[in-house]
């Protein structure tokens, strides 16, 4: 009972969370070009937003391991962001959109590195996988919640967001029944020993790194693919309902399976599918078929986020739970960002159909990176 009490708290908050945070990437643009401000400052202060993301994931995850303060980051996380939300919705100059970068660049990860953490400190009994997936999966249902409830009852960006800012804040409740993981003795030596990453960690970051270049072709490009072909917005918000509704089934079989049948082979599928994503896509020119691409998100999404942080933390070792979660984030949020820029140029320069086909190349080159990992970790068993 107490176990089942401690994974319901662990999916209130990440349905509240997502539900809230999850709006930072559906509205920011939009209320930013709302006020007037050109491509050139938007993108520049995403820039700088992603800069922080990159730097703040790794700086909690190392607090939180060192200190134990799990939960306080996370509820910490939680206001500063509620604030944010109020703080973009209110946003009109240049100064005060840089005020919200800053924000969320800096407080984000705590949430985003930190819970999941948190949740699987708490949830430990249930393996690894399963751990990680049962609380997750609710965040997904959060997602469609606020990206298509909300905008129901409210007819404005400003009014979605400040109804959010005051949503999040009742994760606080669920947030607090969870426990901090409980800090172990460590030697001098053993602690000096343990900031040193292993090889194969940084293997596996490196193709986790090339495969997340791949990751923006899956929504943001193919909608635009889409309506370049001639669909409609309408097929458009279906293509992006069905990855939602994919996660919520994928997820809790991706743990299940993580932990009865061991995370590399899951790992694997998750790369092979993730490399082959945009190699289909650029295969179908039909845009009333190319739902058909995510079919690979079943493997390609949910697989390697599951796998990635259980396979992460057997490297690291529980007691660095929250580093490896934030290395995992850290590393797909610098692939988003590099793919992102190199997307958008090829496809001005060459097209969408022979951008996708050079993004599935430059992916193929994250498998011999993969193989080499597992070797490792094998090696290290």
């Amino acid at each position: 009972m107490k176990l089942l009490s401690k994974l319901s708290l662990a999916r209130g908050a990440s349905l509240l969370q997502v539900s809230t945070i999850g709006l930072f990437n559906v509205y920011e643009v939009a209320q930013m070009s709302a006020q007037g401000l050109p491509g050139k400052t938007i993108g520049l202060l995403l820039a700088i937003e992603n800069g922080l993301l990159l730097v703040s994931g790794a700086l909690w995850g190392w607090v939180a391991d060192r200190y134990g303060c799990y939960r306080q980051l996370v509820m910490g996380s939680a206001l500063v962001l509620a604030f944010t939300l109020f703080w973009l919705s209110s946003a009109e100059s240049v100064f005060n959109f840089t005020v919200y970068a800053v924000l969320r660049g800096v407080s984000m990860t705590a949430m985003m590195t930190v819970m999941p953490a948190l949740a699987m400190a708490n949830l430990k009994e249930l393996g690894p996988g399963k751990s990680y997936s049962k609380y997750r999966v609710f965040g997904s249902i959060g997602f469609m919640i606020g990206t298509a409830i909300l905008p129901i009852f409210f007819d404005s960006i400003t009014s979605i967001l400040r109804a959010a800012s005051l949503i999040l804040p009742f994760s606080l409740i669920f947030i607090m029944g969870l426990e901090n993981p409980e800090l172990e003795e460590k030697s001098v030596e053993l602690s000096k020993k343990s900031k040193v990453l292993p090889a194969v960690v940084w293997w596996y970051l490196a193709a986790n790194f090339i495969v997340s270049f791949t990751e923006p072709g899956n929504l943001g490009f193919l909608n635009d693919y889409v309506i370049g072909l001639g669909g409609s917005p309408k097929l458009i918000g279906w293509y992006s309902g069905m990855t939602g509704f994919i996660a919520l089934i994928s997820l809790p079989l991706m743990g299940k399976w993580v932990d009865a049948r061991g995370v590399k082979w899951v790992i694997v599928f998750g790369f092979l599918s993730q490399v082959l994503r945009p190699l289909s896509i650029s295969l179908i020119p039909d845009p009333n078929w190319l739902w058909a691409s995510h079919v690979f998100h079943f493997f390609g999404w949910a697989g390697r986020e599951v796998g990635s942080i259980v396979f992460m933390t057997m490297l690291l070792g529980e007691r660095r739970r929250a580093v490896a979660v934030s290395l995992v984030v850290t590393i797909r949020t610098a692939g988003v960002m590099v793919g992102s820029y190199f997307m958008g140029t090829w496809a001005d320069a060459v097209g969408y159909q022979l951008m996708f086909q050079r993004v599935f190349f430059v992916a193929c080159l994250s498998l011999p990176l993969l193989y080499i990992a597992l070797r490792k970790s094998d090696a290290r068993d």
